[in-house]
C-alpha cells in the first residue's frame, strides 16, 4: 500500500490554465489575442532609472518585431537559443523580447561571471548568438579559446544604446532593428511546453545547470500570481528594477508581471545605495523587489535619512530567508514600507508562496495551480504543523533539466498522479491559517553527533548581536570527533575591533552570546570568524561552498603549520 499523501493546496481560487506562447500572452497583435487586459499602447512600460528614456507599450511591441525580423536575417530560427550577458538597461529588456517574438529560447547570464562559466553557459545551452554589454567584452574575448564551437563577430551583439567611441568589430542591438516587423513565433497548445528561457542555477554546488522553463510555466505563473499578487495595481504604482533580469526573481516579477497589468518599470543596471534612493526620491518609486543584503545595507545605512522615500510602500524579498527579527530592526527604521516575503526557486519560473506582510518571517500562502506535500527523512508525510522537504508540483514546475537527465530524474518523484519537484528545502506550514515558513535546505542541514543544526536558524540569531551585520553558518568536518562542527564567518560593524587582538575577543564573545541562546548542539563548536564580506551569489543566497573552501583552506594551513612544530 502507497504511503499517505497529505497534499496542501491554495486557498485562492484557480486561474484558468493557458497554453499559449509567452510574447503573444503579453503582446497580443490584437486585444482578444490574449486573456489579459488590454491597456492603452502609449503608457510607458520601462524607464531608464538613469538617463529617464522611455520604451512605452507600443515602442517594446513595435521593436520587438523588428528585432525579431534582424534576428532571422542572421539565420536564426525558432528553437534556437540566444544568450544575453549584460547589467539591466533598455537594450537588456529589447533584446529580450525580441528573442521572444523571434520564438528563440533566452539564456540570460550572470554580469559576473568569469570567462569559463561564461563558456559553460554557451557551450551547455548552445547558445548561437551572444548580446554582451560592451565592458564584458573583454571577459567574452578571454571566454573565447574555451567555447567549443565557432562562434563568429556577426553572431555577437552589443547592448549598447549607441556605437562605442573606441573602435569596436561587433554591432550593436540597433543595427539588428529592421524596417519590416515579423510575424511573432507561435507556440499555442502542445508547443506551449517548449522551452522559452533557459536560466541557470545558482550554483552553489557544482557547475549550474540550465533550468528548461517553457512558456506554459510562466504564462500560468504570471497567471497565478495575478490572482494572489496584490502589491502592485495598474494606474497607481512604479516599480523599481534592480534585481538582475538574468535571474528568474528578477525576470518574472520585473520583466514580466509588470507589463500584464500596464504597471512601468523603471530599470536600473545594479543595486548601488545613493542610485537606489534617489531614484525611489526623484520617480516616486512605490514597489521594488529586493534581497536579504539590499535589507542589510539599508539597515546600516547613513543615507536613508537623506531622501524622500514616502512613496516607497512595499518591498519584497526573495531568494534568500529574511528573519523575524531583522524584520522587527527595518520595520522600526522605515515604518512605512511594508516589508513582505515570497518564496520560490529557478525550478518553479519562480513563485509558489507568497505574503503581504502579514506575518513576520513567514513566507506566505501557496499560490494557485500547486500541489504540495511536506516529506519528512524517511520518506513518510509530515503530520501537519510537522517540518518537511516541500514537494510540488503544478503547471509551473520546470520541464527539467537542459542536457542532463540523470539530474532531472533525481529531483522529481514519480507519481501516478503527476511528479513531484523535490525542491530540497525544509519548510512548515501552519495548519490553521495556511502561512509557510522556511526551516532550512536539506542539503545545508549540518548534523552534530546525530542532531540537526539549520544554518539559518543560527544565522538568524547571529543577525540579532548588535555588533553583527552579515552572517553565513557552515559546518566543518572534525574527524577527531567524526562530527561536523557549526562555524559562523561574521561581518562585524564598522569600528568593533581595529587590532588582532581585538578580533580575536570579538569573535570569542559572539561565540560565548550564541552558546547563552541555542540548545548546546547549536553552539559554535567549529568558531567564529570575522571576514571582511560574506559571499553571495547576485540574488543575495550565501555561497556556502566558498565558506567551506576557505575553512578548509584554514585547516590546511593549521596543518602546515602543526607539521613544521
Amino acid at each position: 500500500m502507497a504511503p499517505k499523501q497529505t497534499i496542501y493546496r491554495s486557498q485562492w481560487p484557480e486561474p484558468p490554465l493557458v497554453e499559449m506562447g509567452l510574447y503573444e500572452y503579453l503582446l497580443p497583435a490584437k486585444p482578444s489575442g490574449s486573456p489579459l487586459p488590454h491597456y492603452d499602447p502609449a503608457l510607458p512600460a520601462f524607464i531608464d532609472g538613469l538617463d529617464g528614456r522611455v520604451i512605452t507599450r507600443a515602442g517594446l511591441a513595435d521593436g520587438s518585431l523588428r528585432l525579431a525580423t534582424g534576428l532571422q536575417k542572421l539565420g536564426l530560427k525558432k528553437g534556437d537559443t540566444v544568450c544575453i550577458w549584460g547589467l539591466n538597461s533598455l537594450e537588456w529588456v529589447r533584446a529580450a523580447y525580441g528573442a521572444m517574438a523571434a520564438g528563440l529560447t533566452v539564456s540570460p547570464a550572470n554580469a559576473a561571471y568569469a570567462p569559463s562559466e561564461l563558456a559553460h553557459q554557451i557551450n551547455n545551452s548552445g547558445a548561437s548568438l551572444l548580446f554582451v554589454q560592451p565592458e564584458l567584452v573583454p571577459v567574452f574575448e578571454q571566454a573565447r579559446p574555451l567555447i567549443k564551437r565557432a562562434f563568429p563577430d556577426s553572431r555577437v551583439v552589443l547592448l549598447a544604446k549607441e556605437r562605442p567611441v573606441s573602435p569596436i568589430r561587433y554591432r550593436i542591438i540597433h543595427d539588428l532593428i529592421h524596417p519590416t516587423r515579423a510575424t511573432p513565433a507561435s507556440f499555442n497548445g502542445s508547443h506551449s511546453h517548449d522551452t522559452a528561457w533557459l536560466c541557470y542555477s545558482s550554483g552553489t554546488t557544482g557547475l549550474p545547470k540550465g533550468v528548461m522553463t517553457t512558456h506554459h510555466n510562466l504564462v500560468n505563473q504570471l497567471q497565478a500570481v495575478n490572482v494572489a499578487f496584490d502589491m502592485i495595481e495598474h494606474g497607481r504604482d512604479r516599480v523599481l528594477g534592480i534585481l538582475p533580469f538574468s535571474h528568474i526573481f528578477g525576470l518574472t516579477i520585473l520583466l514580466l508581471l509588470p507589463l500584464t497589468i500596464a504597471v512601468p518599470v523603471v530599470v536600473l543596471p545594479r543595486f548601488e545605495e545613493t542610485a537606489f534612493l534617489s531614484t525611489v526620491e526623484k520617480y516616486k518609486i512605490t514597489f521594488s523587489c529586493i534581497v536579504p543584503p539590499i535589507i542589510i545595507v539599508l539597515l546600516h545605512s547613513k543615507n536613508v535619512d537623506k531622501y524622500d522615500l514616502s512613496s516607497l510602500n512595499t518591498l519584497m524579498s526573495g531568494a534568500a530567508p529574511l528573519s523575524e527579527e531583522v524584520i522587527t530592526k527595518f520595520n522600526k527604521r522605515l515604518p512605512h514600507i511594508n516589508l513582505s516575503q515570497g518564496y520560490g526557486l529557478t525550478e518553479t519560473s519562480p513563485v509558489s508562496h507568497l505574503s503581504g506582510g502579514q506575518r513576520k518571517g513567514w513566507v506566505g500562502k501557496l499560490i494557485p495551480g500547486y500541489d504540495a506535500r511536506l516529506v519528512k527523512e524517511d520518506g513518510e508525510d509530515a503530520e501537519p504543523g510537522e517540518r518537511g522537504e516541500l514537494w510540488v508540483r503544478g503547471p509551473s514546475v520546470m520541464k527539467g533539466y537542459h542536457d542532463n537527465v540523470e539530474a532531472t530524474d533525481k529531483t522529481f518523484a514519480q507519481d501516478p498522479k503527476g511528479r513531484w519537484f523535490m525542491t530540497g528545502d525544509v519548510l512548515v506550514c501552519d495548519p490553521a491559517d495556511g502561512w509557510w515558513a522556511v526551516v532550512d535546505r536539506v542539503k545545508e542541514l549540518i548534523k552534530y553527533k546525530g542532531f540537526q543544526v539549520p544554518p539559518a536558524e543560527l544565522e538568524a540569531l547571529l543577525l540579532t548581536h548588535p555588533q553583527v551585520q552579515d552572517v553565513g553558518v557552515i559546518g566543518v568536518y572534525d574527524k577527531d570527533q567524526a562530527t561536523e562542527l557549526p562555524r559562523a564567518y561574521v561581518v562585524a560593524a564598522p569600528g568593533v575591533f581595529s587590532a588582532a587582538d581585538e578580533k580575536a575577543a570579538f569573535e570569542k564573545e559572539v561565540a560565548a552570546w550564541v552558546a547563552e541562546r541555542v540548545a548546546p548542539h547549536k553552539r559554535l563548536r567549529g568558531g567564529v570568524d570575522a571576514i571582511d564580506i560574506i559571499p553571495k551569489s547576485p540574488s543575495g543566497k550565501i555561497l556556502r561552498k566558498d565558506l567551506r573552501a576557505k575553512a578548509q583552506a584554514e585547516r590546511d594551513a593549521a596543518a602546515d603549520v602543526k607539521a613544521k612544530l
